[in-house]
């Protein structure tokens, strides 16, 4: 490992200051060596997978509501890769890189970070109401919802992440105090955002349409995309929300804002930003009955074999396309 780090990023100076915490521990190379031999290639998989993503979604798949979620999700997941890819990087090799640019791209990784949790969200809770309120969410929903929706999240996430990261995140200045009001008010408005607002929505979106699959299971299959929606939820709600819990109980408690769970959010938003791929290659391949490289499309698809009410449903009030 490369001791000196160049690169002013609050991420890298976080893990060469923990690299010295570490000291004190009999194996401190191995623990942190193997953060990072595994959240590289996760990063590099990631980059790869959500990349060919984007690329179908933008040119061959048919832009669907969902779709064009799926399409803003994949965009926000490659700015995090790339946002890892470097910080990794420049704790291995030294880059020298403008204090400005590391600060900018810090406030981008957080602006595709928040914007990824919104936009599940907002995929589940729209698809709750698809299954659960169908001749309402038929008739009174806008033609471009979809677009309108990820319209706004993006300038929140953009609002967020400006507000958390001004007043908290650049600790490596040696002006930063993160006792400060204005940090504690930032911290408040990011956890009341993030747990009272998108928590709670995809919490309940997704157990409902879990109970709805089970309840349904043995009169029909379940549409894949209510399958896609319940795995990508649940990743979140593992990988991102115990994440967003940790970095809350610890800004107020100080004995858990330690090296271990810091490098375990690392190698969690690793993961949560680089599975989705994977997620939609398993289950578009589910079957095989039709050309392997309509995975995405299928695994977006809420086509599945329904009831006779729910397909008179379908045929009377067609899917809006966005």
């Amino acid at each position: 490992m490369a001791d000196a780090i160049a690169l002013s990023s609050h991420t890298a100076i976080t893990i060469k200051t923990i690299y010295a915490q570490l000291e004190y521990w009999a194996k401190k190379q191995y623990f942190l060596e193997t953060i990072i031999i595994l959240s590289i290639p996760t990063c590099i998989w990631g980059l790869i997978g959500n990349g060919v993503d984007f690329w179908l979604l933008c040119f061959t798949i048919k832009k669907t509501r969902f779709s064009v979620y799926i399409l803003n999700l994949t965009a926000a997941d490659l700015i995090v890769n790339i946002y890892y890819i470097m910080v990794f990087t420049s704790f291995l090799a030294p880059l020298h890189v403008n204090l400005y640019f590391s600060c900018v791209m810090e406030i981008i990784y957080l602006f595709g970070y928040n914007t990824s949790i919104y936009l599940v969200t907002a995929v589940a809770a729209e698809r709750y109401l698809t299954v659960f309120f169908p001749v309402w969410y038929q008739r009174h929903r806008q033609k471009h919802l979809s677009i309108i929706v990820c319209a706004i999240l993006w300038p929140l996430s953009c609002l967020v992440s400006l507000v958390a990261y001004i007043s908290c995140y650049p600790r490596f200045l040696s002006s930063h105090n993160e006792e400060r009001a204005d940090c504690t008010a930032a911290t408040i408005f990011e956890i009341t955002v993030t747990f009272l607002v998108f928590q709670p929505i995809l919490f309940f979106s997704t157990t409902a349409l879990c109970i709805k699959m089970q309840r349904e299971a043995k009169q029909s299959a379940p549409a894949r995309l209510d399958i896609t929606i319940t795995i990508l939820a649940v990743v979140f709600l593992i990988f991102a929300f115990t994440v967003r819990i940790v970095d809350a109980i610890a800004y107020w408690h100080q004995k858990l804002d330690a090296p271990v769970p810091f490098l375990l959010s690392l190698l969690f938003d690793c993961i949560k930003s680089s599975i989705n791929p994977f997620i939609y290659l398993a289950v578009g391949c589910w079957t095989r009955e039709k050309p392997i490289h309509k995975f995405l499309e299928r695994a977006l698809s809420d086509k599945a074999e329904r009831t006779q009410v729910d397909q008179k449903q379908t045929e009377k009030y067609p899917e809006p396309q966005m």
